[in-house]
């Protein structure tokens, strides 16, 4: 009986000491194309963009760093439209904000496109030191996961 408390007391904490890497994007379309609220971890950004791991990541920190981290989500998180042009991702630093979420801190930043997103496809690929991360999407009142293995979303099959 003694062994089987300590095995469940072990697993527990490997368990909770893990944490899955993920994002969150709220898609809708309107007149003037895509626009988009993505939330990425700041733990995961410290990580990905080699921030010192062993220091708390303050706001100050995101303001003096907007340039490293928007030419980041340049690289790894763009959209096509239905003729294969890559459209352009844009953002207004003044409008990120720090939200929390399930105990994380999530940089929250607002994004916009002149990309129709009904003949578009979402293209993803942040995070890829992380293995197990993902991207969940909210568009037209339901819900998709982007990872790695499936790193792009076609918004013309989902579209209603």
């Amino acid at each position: 009986m003694k062994w089987l408390l300590v095995i469940s007391l072990c697993l527990s904490c490997s368990v909770s000491a893990h944490s899955l890497s993920t994002a969150f994007m709220q898609l809708h379309n309107t007149e003037a194309g895509l626009s988009a609220r993505l939330e990425l971890s700041i733990a995961d950004l410290q990580q990905a963009l080699n921030w010192p791991a062993d220091q708390d990541i303050r706001w100050s920190d995101i303001q003096k760093n907007k340039t490293q981290i928007f030419s980041y989500l340049q690289q790894h998180l763009y959209v096509k439209s239905k003729q294969n042009n890559r459209c352009v991702l844009e953002t207004e630093a003044n409008a990120w904000t720090a939200v929390e979420k399930n105990q994380t801190y999530y940089l929250s930043l607002p994004l916009v496109s002149t990309c129709n997103a009904q003949q578009s496809s979402l293209h993803y690929q942040l995070f890829s030191e992380l293995h197990d991360h993902k991207l969940l999407v909210s568009w037209q009142d339901k819900q998709w996961v982007v990872s790695h293995q499936s790193p792009a979303l076609d918004l013309t099959k989902v579209a209603p």
